[in-house]
This record gives structure tokens, C-alpha cells and sequence, in this order.
């Protein structure tokens, strides 16, 4: 995809007007600065860890998540909409992915601070990929063992969301060090998310959009790759206070490395105690789809939270969160 041929138009009407054309600029932005990215396959992009979800909550609904974006998780799936949180908030996920691939593991700690300015956040992620036997070939053309290698990714990221005075528009953005080690080789690099959020005056409805990891491109010993750039767009609904306390989600995703995907999802919360959640994945290409499911349960102000990802022929993905408020 290249410039010259991009053309965007997001037109919708609610109550009679148009929808916000402010709400292109981040994306077109985004997109331009992206340019070729968008063109890349499967395996093209370095840094792949930055695709895990953050948060079992979300994963529990698909991964669905741009268009509610209302906990410290919003930092990772969309920063404009961390104006929706309220009270500083810490807290910790781990991560155990693919389990058909022993050794990996993944976890991420944030804090989130609420101001009279607007909404700051905090994260820091750390990829392990264990460690590998390492073999040379002697002159009989057979493997000698040489010790281990293994490799880690790690980002650190802050983000901050505001909203406009008098509006349900907020918009948000987080900056992020990422750096990768493999062996004896290691890379630096930088890169950004940049979102926006909408809350129109139809009830319990809400829109999202971001552009995810504009940035530098990644060098180890050979040809630099991309960042796995992203563009999302989200909503989602929450029943009336008449019906049962049901919140639906939908998120679609053209991403630089894999097909374009959806994520739809639900939440069930019972007395603001037990959380149920069901979703199901299309995508990406390249780690399968299938059903995902989640639960979460909540203790004056403490909150813990499970979710179950299919992730193709690699296995399955279990990801465990634990948040309190203070």
C-alpha cells in the first residue's frame, strides 16, 4: 500500500451530525507514517512479543478490547481511553504462551495515575524464551554440543490520556523503549501507540480507534525489519440498566504481518464480583482463531482474572492478572 493510492473516508452520523472528523488525524498520521509497513507477510516484523495482549480480562473476550479500553489496560489496547479510570491502580500479569513450545514465559507489571491534567501510565514487559542447546559441526560434518543460548524482550512504556473539556472525546498516546537480546546479539529500538476515544449520546455505546507501534525499524546482525504496526478499530455496548449487566465487544485489526482479523467478545458481571467472559478470534493468520473464555472475581479492592486462548498448532495460551486499587 503506498501513499499516493490511500484513501480514507469515515463519514458516520449520530443525532442528526456527522461524526467527529478528528477522529482521522490520529489514523491518518499513523498511516502515513507507516506507509510501506503495511505491506509486509507473516514472519516480516521483529519484536513480536509487543502483539501479546495485555490483561486477562480482554484476552477472556477475544482480545476485543479498543472500543471499552476502561481499566489500566488501556494503556496496551487503546491510551486514549485511560481517561475512563478514576483511581490509581497497579497491577501484574504473567503470561504463559503456546504451551506446545516449552521455556517461554511473559510477564507485565503497570500502574496507572489519575490527575487534575489528565490520565498517566506506567508499564514494563519482560519475553523470556529459555534457554537452547548451541552445536558446532566438526569435520565429519556431525553436531558438537557449545553451551546455550537463549533471548529476551523487554519494553518499557509510558503513556497519557486526557479528554476534551466539555466532550466525550479523549485522546491518548504512549511512547515505548523496546529491546531485544538474542545470544550475543542485541537491538535497541523506539515506538509509539496513538489512540482516540468516543462516547456519543447513545447510551452505553463507545468507539475506539488507535495506530499501534509507529516506529523504528529493528537490527540485530543482518537486513533491519519492521515493528508489528497495527491499525484497530473497536466499539462496544452495554446493555440498559433494565437488562442484565451484559457488555459486548468488537474489534477489527489490519495489521503489517498477517491478514486483516475481528475479535468479538462479551462480559457478564454479577454483582461487580464475579466477571464471565466468552470471545472468539479470527486472526492473525499466523497463531489461529478459535473461542476464548475467562472469568474474574473481585474482592473489595483486589480483582483477579483468568483467561484461555487457543493459539493454533502452537498450543494454548493461559494468561492470569492480579489488580489493586489504592
Amino acid at each position: 500500500m503506498t501513499n499516493s493510492n490511500l484513501k480514507i473516508i469515515f463519514k458516520i452520523e449520530i443525532n442528526g451530525g456527522v461524526f467527529m472528523r478528528k477522529i482521522l488525524s490520529i489514523l491518518v498520521i499513523g498511516i502515513i507514517i507507516g506507509g510501506e509497513s503495511f505491506a509486509g507477510k507473516p514472519g516480516d516484523t521483529a519484536m513480536a512479543f509487543l502483539k501479546l495482549g495485555h490483561g486477562a480480562r480482554a484476552q477472556g473476550m477475544g482480545g476485543a478490547f479498543v472500543g471499552l479500553a476502561d481499566d489500566i489496560n488501556a494503556l496496551y489496547w487503546n491510551p486514549a481511553g485511560l481517561f475512563q479510570v478514576k483511581e490509581r491502580e497497579a497491577s501484574f500479569m504473567f503470561l504463559k504462551p503456546y504451551d506446545e513450545v516449552p521455556g517461554l514465559g511473559y510477564g507485565y507489571l503497570s500502574s496507572v495515575f489519575p490527575t487534575n491534567k489528565g490520565v498517566f501510565a506506567t508499564s514494563i514487559s519482560y519475553f523470556g524464551y529459555g534457554k537452547e542447546d548451541k552445536y558446532d559441526i566438526d569435520v565429519l560434518n556431525n553436531p558438537v554440543p557449545k553451551g546455550t543460548w537463549d533471548a529476551i524482550d523487554m519494553a518499557i512504556c509510558a503513556g497519557l490520556s486526557g479528554k476534551m473539556p466539555g466532550e466525550n472525546i479523549g485522546f491518548g498516546g504512549s511512547i515505548k523503549v523496546i529491546y531485544g537480546e538474542i545470544d550475543k546479539s542485541d537491538a535497541l529500538g523506539f515506538c509509539a501507540d496513538a489512540g482516540i476515544f468516543y462516547i456519543p449520546n447513545i447510551q452505553g455505546l463507545k468507539i475506539g480507534a488507535v495506530i499501534k507501534n509507529i516506529g523504528t525499524r529493528i537490527r540485530y546482525e543482518k537486513e533491519p525489519d519492521p515493528l508489528p504496526l497495527s491499525l484497530k478499530v473497536g466499539l462496544s455496548y452495554k446493555l440498559p440498566k433494565t437488562l442484565p449487566p451484559i457488555v459486548v465487544v468488537l474489534d477489527g485489526t489490519i495489521p503489517n504481518d498477517n491478514d486483516p482479523y475481528v475479535c468479538v467478545g462479551g462480559e457478564y458481571d454479577y454483582r461487580n464480583a464475579l466477571a464471565v467472559r466468552l470471545g472468539f478470534k479470527s486472526g492473525p493468520q499466523d497463531e489461529g482463531s478459535g473461542l476464548t473464555l475467562g472469568f474474574g472475581i473481585k474482592h473489595q479492592r483486589f480483582i483477579f482474572d483468568f483467561a484461555y486462548e487457543p493459539s493454533g498448532e502452537l498450543g494454548n495460551s493461559y494468561f492470569v492478572s492480579l489488580s489493586a486499587k489504592y
